[in-house]
């Protein structure tokens, strides 16, 4: 009986131990999938309010777009400049670029997006550039104050940077 119970327990192991690179891979798809899949989406969006909007005069009269992007563990997707580009990283994988035609830029220092995402197009003394807010925002993204809400306020104040 003994001899029966260790022998089920080692095929067990051995199974395991045979479908786990099958598992690792199907993760590193999936998560991979995901990734792509948010670029894609804010990759769109930013393509969309270039060719099919003027820019605004402020965050409240521009024109925008809400994302949600559903990264995996210690995945990455990054706004960068000159050239505008959209940069997506996996744990332990290369860095994937995707060039936008206007500037992206976050209302912090942090250029990372996660989350649900506000997408504004306005127009600044520098040219026009899609602002990536953080949050879905109340009232179409339309209070600046709430447009960086993870950042703690300063003296009192929500503060954002345009």
């Amino acid at each position: 009986m003994s001899v029966r119970v260790v022998l089920a327990v080692a095929f067990a192991l051995a199974l395991l131990t045979a479908a786990q690179p099958a598992v690792d891979h199907a993760t590193s798809t999936r998560d991979s999938a995901a990734v792509s899949a948010s670029a894609d989406r804010v990759a769109d969006a930013v393509d969309s309010l270039y060719r099919r909007n003027d820019p605004g005069a402020t965050v409240a009269t521009a024109p925008r777009r809400t994302v949600h992007l559903d990264l995996p563990d210690g995945a990455a997707l990054a706004v960068r400049g000159n050239p505008p580009r959209l940069v997506s990283k996996l744990p332990n994988g290369p860095e994937h670029q995707r060039t936008l035609p206007v500037r992206v830029e976050t209302c912090g220092d942090d250029a990372t997006l996660d989350g649900p995402t506000s997408l504004a197009y306005v127009e600044r003394a520098d040219g026009p550039v899609v602002l990536a807010l953080r949050g879905f925002i109340r009232g179409d993204a339309t209070t600046a104050a709430h447009a960086c809400a993870p950042r703690p306020p300063r003296g009192g104040r929500p503060r954002l940077r345009l």
